[in-house]
């Protein structure tokens, strides 16, 4: 399954900065070893991962500090939460993951890689959630950063 264009960082009108902003964003899934997962960097062992699972996309995504805006941990952990119960809901498997802190000031914040899930769901789940951009996986190609649509829209 190829990902759809539309919701890609490459198809939104962003800046040089905020481009190379959300591109320098990594994560982590967490499983007996850690997989470091970066847009536009190809890993063989997410391929692997996803061909072993029998999955032909996946998405990181956290529900911390939406839009942008910190919160206090208790909120997050609420917030996490309900995006594994939003997961559960589409009946799609997940692995434990996180977003890496950005710089000093930042902090990672707990995620899900979700196995086998379409561009709507996960654009759906994006906007729920109200988080600025998410890691779209597939076997064939490096990881790519899909963007809400208002920063698409907007290139905020």
């Amino acid at each position: 399954m190829k990902s759809l264009p539309k919701y890609l960082i490459d198809g939104a009108t962003l800046s040089a900065p905020q481009r190379k902003a959300f591109r320098g964003t990594s994560y982590t899934v967490h499983l007996p070893r850690r997989l470091k997962l970066q847009a536009g960097i190809r890993n063989p062992e997410l391929a692997q991962l996803l061909r072993t699972q029998g999955a032909a996309t996946a998405a990181v995504i956290t529900a911390c500090n939406p839009a942008g805006c910190p919160l206090p941990p208790t909120k997050n952990k609420t917030r996490h939460a309900a995006l594994a119960t939003a997961i559960k809901e589409l009946k799609l498997k997940s692995l434990p993951a996180e977003r890496q802190a950005t710089n000093e000031d930042d902090a990672s914040d707990e995620a899900f890689l979700i196995l086998n899930i379409s561009g709507a769901q996960a654009e759906s789940l994006l906007m729920k959630f109200d988080q600025y951009t998410l890691l779209w996986c597939n076997q064939s190609s490096p990881p790519e950063l899909m963007l809400h649509p208002l920063v698409r829209q907007r290139g905020q």
